[in-house]
This record gives structure tokens, C-alpha cells and sequence, in this order.
């Protein structure tokens, strides 16, 4: 073989096997989302509401506050149901009853008496968090029947 007709092939197959890596470098492009994923982290969360709180001059520690966002998760995952096909009502930010479920939770099981008022600016701050990280829609209006 001589050297050009080596150079040529030697070329040809580094064509080849770059064309090759291009063709799977775009499909996992292709395979990959455009959007960034929703997270929610207790973390930041925590440190939202703390923010919020003592920007009005209220204090809760962390783990309280920590506390009061997992239960909170803990009621929106229908976890507190006894029967998990009847449909919660999901609010950000909190109803009555579930801050009425949080605190009778905590209360219950870590023998700690947070007021009615703490609970529902936590839970106030928590939608806030929910809506800067981009998990909250618009509201649902319901028709009452279904």
C-alpha cells in the first residue's frame, strides 16, 4: 500500500468513527430533558421559612420548623388517610385541617405544642418556597360533583 492510498484510508476511518460519535453523542441528546426538575429539598426549605419567619420578627428553631414541613409532607402525601383512594384536599400553604393534622401530630408523637398560628405561617412560607422553585400551578376550580 502506498503512503497516500494509507493517509486516505486512515483518514476515511477516523471519518468514519467520528461520524459514529456524533450519531450517539445526538441521540443522548435527544434522550435527555430540556427542563430542569421540580426539587424540592427540606433543607431549603427550612431556610426559606426561617428567613420569612425572622424577617417578622418570629423565631422557630430549624427543627421545628424541619418538623412542621414533614408532617406537612407527610398529610399532602395522603399518608394520614386511613384509605388512600378518597382524595385529600392539597393546598399550598395549608387549610385548617391540616395544620390541625400537624399540630396534633407533633403534639402526639414528639410531645411538642406548636400554636395554630406558628403552624400556618410556616406553611405559608413553604408555598412561598413552592412557588419560587416553580411546583405550584394555578388553582383548580372545582364543579362540587366529581
Amino acid at each position: 500500500m502506498s503512503g497516500a492510498t494509507l493517509f486516505v484510508f486512515l483518514a476515511l476511518l477516523l471519518g468514519a468513527l467520528l461520524a459514529i460519535i456524533g450519531i450517539v453523542v445526538w441521540q443522548q441528546a435527544q434522550r435527555r430533558p430540556t427542563y430542569e426538575p421540580r426539587v424540592y429539598v427540606i433543607e431549603d426549605a427550612v431556610r426559606h421559612v426561617e428567613g420569612g419567619l425572622l424577617s417578622e420578627g418570629k423565631t422557630l428553631s430549624r427543627a421545628d420548623i424541619r418538623r412542621i414541613l414533614e408532617w406537612e409532607v407527610f398529610y399532602l402525601q395522603g399518608l394520614a388517610q386511613e384509605n388512600r383512594k378518597n382524595a385529600i384536599e392539597s393546598v399550598a400553604g395549608g387549610h385548617d385541617r391540616s395544620i390541625q393534622f400537624v399540630i396534633d401530630g407533633i403534639a402526639e408523637k414528639h410531645d411538642v405544642n406548636h400554636s395554630f398560628s406558628d403552624v400556618a405561617d410556616v406553611l405559608r412560607y413553604e408555598a412561598d418556597y413552592l412557588v419560587i422553585i416553580g411546583a405550584v400551578g394555578e388553582p383548580v376550580e372545582s364543579d362540587g360533583g366529581a
